[in-house]
C-alpha cells in the first residue's frame, strides 16, 4: 500500500491530511495529465453525511492506504492498483458556488474531478 497524503481538507474522510478511508478510487483511463485524474472516493463534508462509509478516525488512521487506479497511462498503475511508494491527492481548489452549481448540473463524476486530482499520476508517454 501507498503512503497517502491528502490535502483536501473539504473531504469528510480527511483527518489531519490522513485518509480515514480504508481504500479510495482513482479515476483517469483516459488521463495524460494529473489534472484529468481524480479520486472517486472524495465526499464532501457535511454532504451526503449517510451516504458513505462511516470511518473510525481514531483507530484507522494511517498513512498507508489501499489505492484502486484505473488511470491506466499512469507509470505506477499495475493490475488497477497503483504500486507508488506514495501518493498524494490535491484539492484542484473550485469555490463552493461553483462546487454546488457543478453537483447539480454533472454526474457525481464530473464535479468530483473538478475537485481532486492525483498530483503522484507520471503518464507512461514521458
Amino acid at each position: 500500500m501507498p503512503k497517502l497524503k491528502c490535502e483536501v481538507t473539504s473531504c469528510g474522510y480527511n483527518a489531519n491530511n490522513l485518509c480515514a478511508r480504508g481504500a479510495i478510487d482513482i479515476e483517469g483511463p483516459a488521463a495524460r495529465s494529473k489534472k484529468e485524474t481524480a479520486c472517486l472516493s472524495f465526499v464532501r463534508k457535511g454532504k451526503n453525511a449517510y451516504n458513505y462509509e462511516f470511518a473510525d478516525f481514531e483507530d484507522t488512521l494511517k498513512p498507508e492506504t489501499s489505492v484502486y487506479c484505473d488511470a491506466i497511462n499512469c507509470v505506477f498503475e499495475c493490475d488497477s492498483r497503483c504500486r507508488a511508494d506514495r501518493i498524494e491527492i490535491k484539492n484542484v481548489g473550485y469555490s463552493d458556488s461553483i462546487q454546488s452549481e457543478n453537483e447539480t448540473k454533472y454526474h457525481e463524476k464530473a464535479w468530483k474531478s473538478q475537485e481532486t486530482m492525483c498530483k503522484t499520476f507520471e503518464s507512461r508517454d514521458n
